[in-house]
């Protein structure tokens, strides 16, 4: 049951939350992967590491975030409090994130307003002055793309010279970062604007906003998609059998399953703290809430159809813009920034489409990263209340306030800290920090997974439950460190080339240590600062395990024949027993004889009882 003046969400909300934990990765990346890696041969990969790797750690955290009524770190702090550190290195990471990702929400606000305040595609003429003697317009698209070469390394693109010309501005190099554009610093400020107002009130608040905003994303998405196979229907055939179109002998490519197992982690952002922050806010009372796996229905589903809404967003434009220029799909068909700020921008242009689908477009975009950032941000500030409980568990005015303070440092700081990514260099320093910042996932992955099965095998849960569960996420935990680690390091030396600087790599390495060597030490100066005793009673109670609960199968709790007429005790995990009154006769109401029953029953050998709480 909630816990009196504790935000909860009902089963919509729950579901919208996990629809945007990622936000937008899947509409401008898992299309172009599954087009390299066999078309509809990678689902097979793809839906494999889902269900035998990705659920089983889902579903733990979803459990424990929604048993405990914690997040990652409160978890963490309950059952192994020395090694909270690892719930804090997960949420650096999920910092670093953040910090980058609203770059991309202040691109898709400039976008959506570019769109619509000017007479016609700014970004489609070669006529500008950010223009060079190599932009070709697409009039006729045969110079530009050519079935031999593709891009021509001689040509660009008036879209690709908008983006890096126009809007950034963009340096030569990660060295020079050249100070600011003025709009892009400015696209930043109003993503960070949205995403306090939305976050300073919390989840509650945030419960709202997914229930009045995710009809309006799905509106747009629905709008797009509509006109895309409708207008160019020749285009949306030509790419669903170029998606669609199985080659399975990419099943056999040992990198197709590393590819779709990543996607699937960063999907349901499975190792950044943010699911036990989503368990945790469920509604316990609710029959759908005791059922611990209809809570990874909601992410499950939406994992699953992601791939399929990308594709029938950009598929007909980018089917189209191929057609037209006489070309394959692989030849215009890439991923990330390019696809959304250039390739996309391009189809819209040489397609004629009308500039309100390009504003629906870049709307829906900024919407879903937008709510994507603030779950984070929830999830980052619900973590620093539960490090500090007796500061934020105030009821009123002291709480709330305690709380807007805890959001706007979150706010500042992230926006402060993403400034030099939208100088004239930040493009490529967003890059290293996307590419370094996930370097030792495996290592994430070790840690975050041996504390969850710490934790849960401490629970009150059925012990057939605990051991099956435990047994499969140990060997799904082992699995995905072994193939990210080989992932991460087999394709190690890839990206520092393209950086063409000699510090990138060495200072990239210190940036994915970073999670570690900050939130390990601090966790463990945390745990034995919040203790009491002497420094070596604060060390014994730091590794015992605060959360262990001793089974009702071992333990002979008092039962209400054992209380006085009138009287329940009560027990729920992670809550002291209370003493409930039920509807009895006043002659037969003894509270004094109820505690006494309590206070004199002897304790089971080895079983520290819980502090007891009268009413």
């Amino acid at each position: 049951m909630a816990e009196q003046g504790r935000a909860s969400w009902h089963i919509v909300q729950f579901a919208l939350a996990s629809l945007f934990a990622t936000g937008l990765g899947d509409i401008w990346r898992t299309p172009y992967f599954m087009y390299r890696y066999g078309g509809a041969a990678f689902l097979v990969p793809y839906y494999m590491t889902l269900f035998l790797l990705v659920l089983p750690i889902l579903f733990i955290q979803l459990r424990l975030g929604a048993s405990c009524r914690l997040g990652i770190l409160g978890v963490f702090s309950k059952y192994i409090p020395i090694l909270k550190g690892v719930g804090m290195a997960a949420l650096i990471l999920t910092f670093f994130i953040v910090i980058y990702w609203s770059v991309l929400i202040g691109y898709s606000l400039f976008y959506m307003v570019t769109s619509m305040t000017e007479d016609s595609y700014q970004w489609a003429s070669c006529a500008n002055s950010w223009n060079t003697n190599r932009c070709l317009r697409l009039e006729s698209p045969r110079p530009i793309y050519n079935s031999s070469n593709g891009f021509s390394a001689a040509t660009t693109t008036p879209e690709e010279e908008y983006f890096n010309n126009y809007f950034l501005q963009q340096s030569s190099s990660i060295d020079q970062p050249g100070g600011f554009n003025l709009p892009v610093p400015l696209s930043l400020l109003g993503a960070w604007v949205l995403v306090f107002l939305a976050s300073f009130g919390g989840a509650r608040i945030l419960g709202y906003i997914l229930s009045a905003l995710s009809p309006l994303i799905v509106g747009l998405l629905l709008a797009v998609i509509i006109h895309g196979h409708v207008t160019y229907e020749r285009g949306a055939t030509e790419m669903q059998k170029f998606f669609y179109y199985p080659n399975y002998y990419n099943v056999l490519n040992i990198q197709t399953w590393l590819t779709a197992l990543t996607i699937n982690i960063w999907r349901v952002s499975l190792f950044l703290g943010i699911l036990p922050t989503l368990g945790k806010y469920t509604r316990g009372k609710d029959t759908w809430a005791g059922i611990p796996f209809v809570l990874c229905l909601f992410p499950l589903f939406v994992t699953i159809v992601f791939p399929h809404v990308g594709m029938a967003v950009i598929g007909p434009y980018i089917g189209n813009l191929a057609y037209e220029a006489g070309v394959d799909v692989n030849e215009v068909m890439n991923s990330g920034t390019s696809l959304a700020f250039i390739t996309m921008p391009t189809a819209f242009a040489a397609s004629g489409t009308p500039r309100i689908i390009a504003f629906l477009f870049f709307a829906a975009l900024a919407l879903m990263a937008l709510l994507n950032q603030i779950i984070f941000v929830t999830t980052i500030v619900d973590s620093i209340v539960e490090l500090f409980p007796s500061r934020f568990q105030d009821p009123g005015k002291r709480r709330f306030v305690t709380k807007l303070v805890c959001t706007t440092v979150v706010c500042v700081v992230s926006f402060l800290l993403g400034l030099p990514l939208v100088t004239r260099g930040g493009l490529y320093l967003f890059n290293w920090i996307d590419t370094y910042s996930v370097k030792l996932i495996c290592l994430m992955a070790l840690l975050v997974v041996t504390v969850l099965i710490v934790a849960y095998v401490r629970t009150r849960f059925h012990i057939v439950e605990k051991i099956l569960i435990s047994i499969w996420v140990g060997i799904a935990g082992l699995v995905i460190v072994v193939a990210t680690g080989v992932s991460t390091f087999q394709f190690h030396g890839k990206f520092e080339y393209s950086f063409a600087s000699h510090w990138t790599a060495g200072l990239g390495w210190c940036l994915a240590a970073a999670p570690f060597v900050i939130g390990l030490p601090l966790g463990v100066v945390h745990a034995i600062l919040v203790e009491e005793g002497s420094l070596g009673q604060r060390l014994q109670q730091t590794v015992r395990v605060h959360g262990e609960e001793p089974s009702t199968d071992d333990v002979a709790y008092p039962l209400m024949h054992q209380a006085a007429p009138g009287v329940q005790y009560q027990y729920a995990a992670g809550q002291p027993p209370q003493y409930i009154v039920m509807n009895a006769p006043p002659g037969n109401l003894n509270m004094g004889q109820a505690v006494q029953t309590m206070e004199t029953k002897p304790k089971e050998s080895g079983v520290d009882y819980p502090e007891q709480t009268k009413l």
